[in-house]
């Protein structure tokens, strides 16, 4: 949705597929599918930005926040597939690192490509503030129910729009 809704990095992508393992890492930054960690709980008093924590209490951690923090990532709201260093925490942390990560990347990378290549055009067949999301697992899972698309980048009806 992040490259569709950014044809000019779509295209810069579908131009050049070298870039796809840096891009994938952008869009992990900048789009996390995994937004919240799970419930975690405050072993001691922590004061965060001035609020207390008590030791106890119930947490949850943005996951997604860490990829926009300004003081971490320049212009965090703008998704650039040639950024350097696209630093995220989409997979986690330490020892709650997925472990799933490095087959992800690898599934990732190799749909971008393939999709990129047969279908260098693809757009939105519709209003991305029409897209829905939902969170399967309750919490911690985010992704679209559908996305419809135009394969050849020609607007059509809705009906005629695929879906992948």
């Amino acid at each position: 949705v992040a490259l569709l809704r950014n044809p000019e990095q779509r295209d810069l992508l579908a131009a050049d597929l070298s870039l796809v393992p840096q891009a994938v890492e952008e869009l992990l930054r900048y789009d996390a599918p995994v937004p919240h960690a799970t419930f975690r709980y405050a072993v001691r008093d922590v004061v965060i930005a001035g609020t207390l924590v008590p030791a106890g209490v119930q947490v949850i951690v943005n996951l997604a926040a860490a990829g926009r923090d300004p003081a971490r990532v320049a212009e965090p709201d703008r998704l650039d597939i040639t950024r350097a260093s696209a630093d995220h925490l989409a997979f986690g942390h330490g020892i709650h690192h997925c472990l799933g990560a490095r087959l992800a990347r690898l599934e990732t990378r190799i749909a971008f490509a393939a999709l990129l290549r047969r279908f260098p055009r693809m757009e939105l067949a519709g209003p991305a503030e029409e897209l829905r999301w939902d969170h399967g697992d309750g919490v911690v899972l985010r992704g679209l129910s559908a996305l419809p698309v135009h394969l050849d980048g020609q607007r059509r009806s809705a009906d005629q729009a695929a879906v992948v």
